[in-house]
């Protein structure tokens, strides 16, 4: 039988994520199953002996009859060990294909938010040697490249969170050991046997692949050295970007065609897609597929402009391509509140009790925008020197239907709190650095 997992090995586990707060907040995400149960306790001890905070997290996917009695046990088996507790529904109809993916996008749209609402900047997911395998064949299987099939990140910000994943080092046996040391019972997954997932069926061929010789730590190894390898090109690519994309405080992006041309098709592709994430903080990467065709496209001279991922690829002058948020992928104004990241794209600070809504300039706004400034105006030339789609998308300001304020050009009401005329909205750079693996 596998060693359970003891508190040492798994405080050099966090302490190798550099997680090392005196006295850090922690959400875990917790399904009931027996590698999520184990985090649940490990990272309890873990948190208390800092002096911090933890909070539990399930998610009710509704996808199946028994999983609202299911999220209630949990419920209760966490309060009987102490630890805070909250139950995440995913609301509305759902999806008849690819169920599992769109399930877990949800999932972790559901988790960070959960995370900002009650303010823990960190998220444990259990992830497990297993897991890490499995997800490898699973890439391997759908055609992905090195991104896809190098290791798992064990630390990725996401939007302003940091997602870790401290059980990578240990197996789904040593997990279950640890359960057992607590005595806790853990819920068995369906879907885990049901050969209509892939990923149930490449459980079934593990032992195969041991007897092999090609056991799960074998194999992480070699993830390890791919994930070297990402890592690596990765660094090439971000060396790459200062010589042909240049980012813009207005939230959007610039790159030099003429010399993007120069580099490996390879980097072109990273590059692209680098310079759509400074726009766009996606938690998945963009499909192959479509960054494929997208530089194809870019190599054609009658491009004439595409969108992509939530941006617009538009031509301008002297070989330079404008990278902007799509307007129509923006949704409608929002309440701002002090430190949000707003579309992923800005951090708003200053704000402080005002009753303000905040959401992209549009058409309306720009019109009036452009009636309330002096033609003699530093920030009318600020204005008008961005390009027209970069105008319609800039974050705003509003109470009602009063424009109060589009600080990235330096404009302020009449009407609005002077306290705001001293706040700023920046580009959320810490929120395009993760995506989910």
């Amino acid at each position: 039988m596998s060693k359970e997992i003891t508190p040492e090995e798994f405080d050099a586990s966090m302490n190798r994520l550099g997680v090392r707060n005196i006295s850090p907040k922690v959400a875990i995400a917790v399904s009931g199953g027996g590698d999520s149960l184990a985090l649940a306790m490990l990272m309890r001890d873990w948190v208390k002996n800092r002096g911090g905070d933890m909070l539990a997290l399930t998610v009710d996917h509704g996808l199946r009859p028994e999983s609202a009695t299911e999220v209630v046990t949990i419920a209760q088996l966490m309060r009987t060990h102490d630890i805070a507790h909250s139950t995440l529904v995913w609301p509305g109809d759902k999806p008849s294909t690819h169920i599992q993916e769109r399930a877990r996008i949800a999932r972790y749209n559901l988790l960070l938010k959960a995370c900002r609402q009650h303010g823990f900047p960190v998220l444990a997911i259990a992830h497990n040697l297993e897991d890490q395998i499995e997800t490898f064949w699973m890439r391997l299987a759908h055609g992905s490249g090195l991104d896809g099939l190098s290791a798992m990140a064990p630390v990725r910000d996401i939007e302003g969170i940091s997602v870790i994943r401290p059980l990578l080092p240990f197996s789904r046996e040593q997990l279950r050991t640890t359960c057992a040391r607590y005595q806790l019972n853990w819920i068995e997954d369906p879907s885990n046997q049901n050969r209509k997932y892939l990923r149930a069926r490449l459980r079934q061929f593990e032992n195969l692949l041991a007897e092999e010789g090609l056991t799960p730590a074998r194999l992480s190894q070699t993830l390890q050295k791919l994930e070297e390898a990402r890592q690596a090109l990765q660094a090439i690519t971000e060396q790459a970007m200062t010589a042909c994309v240049q980012e813009h405080a207005e939230g959007y992006a610039t790159l030099r065609l003429n010399i993007w041309k120069e580099f490996p098709h390879d980097l072109q592709r990273r590059i692209l897609g680098q310079a759509l994430m400074l726009v766009v903080a996606h938690p998945y990467p963009i499909g192959f597929d479509l960054m494929e065709q997208t530089c194809l496209d870019l190599h054609n001279p009658a491009f004439a402009g595409k969108t992509l991922a939530g941006c617009e690829i538009i031509p301008g002058k002297n070989g330079h391509l404008f990278i902007v948020r799509e307007a129509g992928a923006i949704e409608g104004r929002v309440k701002a509140n002090e430190g949000m990241i707003w579309d992923g794209r800005f951090i708003i600070s200053g704000i402080r009790a005002e009753a303000m809504e905040i959401g992209a300039l549009g058409s309306s706004g720009l019109s009036e925008l452009r009636k309330n400034m002096t033609h003699e105006s530093v920030s009318l030339q600020k204005l008008e020197a961005l390009p027209f789609r970069v105008k319609l998308v800039l974050p705003a300001l509003w109470q009602g239907e009063n424009l109060i304020a589009v600080p990235n050009v330096g404009y302020y009401s009449q009407d609005c709190p002077q306290g705001l005329q001293t706040g700023i909205i920046t580009m959320a750079r810490s929120a395009k650095q993760g995506r989910i693996h």
